[in-house]
């Protein structure tokens, strides 16, 4: 993240030849404009992270460029340029939104000084944004309840593992903590201070991953009507959380792979590498052996991530963190919807310990929080504990097959099967894309064929 394309504007030929030559000195992309109206022309071809133009021009002044630039393109820095003279002029261009001014004449240590500046707060700026959409709380390294033999050997890894930079990949069904577990990697290392950048690779459209992870140049496609910074870019100097790595397109995966070997990456519509420092950490709910045999994953990519592995089981195999959690989330629920704090009863306690949880901590978070919600006793109740006892998963008593009248099609025959494997596994879709081998993306897309 950077100052990589700029635009001079300037009349007089010397002063904006000075210019030019200095910054492609330190290897920029430089474009020059004589007046206002040709540097509106390039303006609207191309995306420019800075813009140097003086402020007295024969057709549009520095202060009218300034206007239209910050119309065309608000995040594009612009540096007004002014004699020693006329230093008010500048003071009131950057009260209607230039970045900096320089005032003639210039050295070129004054335009290095400039530039810097105007980089670290390209940095910043791009930082805080993406931190403000991702994290709620930066301050501190979250908190992982549990008292299970499990969990405890869990963040004795995190604490080890988190002084390193190796990659981790984190196994475990759906539900069971594992962003909690990349957040606490990533609050405990020495980079604690940078960015912590998250992509779901499945929620993501297909076409659109590409420019998710390494971004685009202005007109790189249609619709790149600027250039966009991709998540590896963001991520720079902190931490790159890939959660549901599988669900990563498998022609992708080959770019993906050279990018963490190298370090670095081109950005769609690019022809300049863009270095990045980026501890990667991934996360997937499927059969690894699995994905891998049905070319959802590359092996290669696996083996680059899963550098250090840590499993984390289901909340069913570890029940005495049920009541820790349990716990937690009353407290929390009631702070936020502004409740006394409740406690549960004994036989809320043992509906909550019998019930095996086939959505781990996420579907117990759910029903804790609807119990705080519908129930305005002091203590909660076994009835306000929404757990049916259809929804309790016995693999003893599932079906292993499932049968189907002759004389179907064979598109009616899939979408049956697909359904009735569904209703199976209580409508969980990471359960039965994995019973189906095929991806979650799949899935879903099948399911709302059926409902169009």
């Amino acid at each position: 993240m950077s100052i990589e394309k700029v635009l001079i504007v300037d009349d007089e030929a010397l002063v904006r030849n000075f210019l030019v030559e200095t910054l492609k000195r330190k290897h920029l992309d430089v474009s020059s404009a004589e007046n206002g109206l040709k540097a509106l022309a390039l303006l609207k071809e191309h995306t420019y992270d800075l813009v140097i133009t003086d402020m007295k021009m024969p057709d549009l002044t520095g202060i009218d460029l300034l206007h239209k630039i910050k119309e065309m393109s608000p995040h594009t820095l612009v540096v007004v340029v002014t004699a020693y003279g006329s230093v008010e002029n500048a003071v009131e261009a950057m009260r209607l939104g230039a970045y900096n001014y320089l005032i003639k004449p210039f050295s070129p240590d004054t335009i290095e000084a400039i530039l810097e500046k105007a980089r670290e707060h390209v940095s910043l700026v791009h930082e805080n944004q993406y931190l403000r959409q991702q994290i709620t709380e930066t301050n501190a390294s979250p908190l992982v309840i549990g008292e299970s033999v499990a969990i405890k050997k869990i963040m004795d890894d995190v604490r080890q593992v988190a002084q390193s930079n190796a990659s981790v990949f984190i196994n475990g069904e759906s539900g069971t903590g594992k962003e909690v577990i990349a957040q606490a990697i990533h609050f405990n290392s020495p980079r604690t201070k940078k960015p912590f950048i998250k992509v779901n690779c499945a929620a993501v459209p297909e076409s659109l991953v590409e420019s998710e992870f390494f971004g685009h140049e202005k007109g790189a496609f249609t619709g790149a009507n600027a250039k966009r910074l991709g998540r590896f870019e963001l991520a720079h100097s902190g931490t790159l959380l890939l959660d549901e790595v599988t669900e990563i397109p498998i022609l992708l995966q080959a770019k993906l792979l050279r990018a963490i070997q190298e370090q670095e990456f081109e950005r769609i519509g690019g022809t300049k590498p863009v270095k990045v420092d980026v501890r990667l950490i991934s996360t997937s709910n499927r059969d690894i052996n699995q994905a891998i045999q049905n070319k959802n994953l590359r092996e290669d990519l696996y083996y680059r991530l899963n550098v250090v592995p840590i499993h984390l089981p289901p909340l069913r195999e570890r029940k005495e963190d049920i009541m820790p959690l349990a716990n937690f989330f009353l407290e929390k629920f009631c702070n936020e919807n502004h409740k006394e704090i409740k406690q549960f009863t004994a036989e809320s306690e043992k509906k909550l310990l019998a019930y095996s949880w086939p959505g781990n901590v996420r579907e117990l978070a759910n029903i804790i929080e609807r119990a705080v919600v519908m129930d305005n006793h002091k203590k909660i109740s076994p009835e306000h504990l929404f757990i049916e006892p259809k929804m309790t998963y016995n693999p003893s008593q599932a079906s292993d097959h499932v049968s189907f009248p002759l004389g179907l099609t064979l598109e009616e025959l899939e979408k049956r099967f697909i359904l009735e494997t569904l209703l199976q596994q209580q409508n969980n879709r990471t359960k039965t894309a994995e019973i189906l081998g095929i991806s979650l993306r799949t899935l879903r897309n099948k399911l709302q064929t059926y409902q169009s």
